[in-house]
């Protein structure tokens, strides 16, 4: 038996008499990025936070492992706002959806 610490837990491992092998997968490109979750929180005008988790994507689209998730957190300022005119652009396109999107819904109940 062997004891092992990670991350402040202690792991404990027995030897198996049944060893499992495995075959090996072959290397994956993950070269694009797959939007996994999208959120925008503005409790005032001009404070907030948008935040971006994105998961790395074969061309073919095949997701990584969900451990490979990359999040990117900005304030949603007007100061960013003004940085970034795309931000701003892709928020104002959002709202002019709304309510489109809340008549598509109705019509489809």
């Amino acid at each position: 038996m062997e004891t092992r610490s990670h991350r402040n837990v202690v792991i404990l491992m027995l030897n198996n008499p049944n060893p499992i092998e495995t075959p090996a997968v072959a290397a994956k490109v993950y070269d694009s990025l797959h939007v996994y979750t999208l959120s925008a929180i503005q409790p005032t005008a001009d404070s907030g936070s948008i935040t971006v988790e994105l998961l790395p994507a074969t061309a073919d689209g095949e997701l990584a492992n969900g451990n490979l998730v990359q999040k990117i957190t900005a304030p949603l300022t007007p100061e960013i706002m003004a940085a970034v005119p795309e931000l701003a652009a892709a928020f104002q396109a959002v709202l002019a959806a709304i309510p489109a999107t809340q008549a598509y819904l109705a019509a489809n109940e």
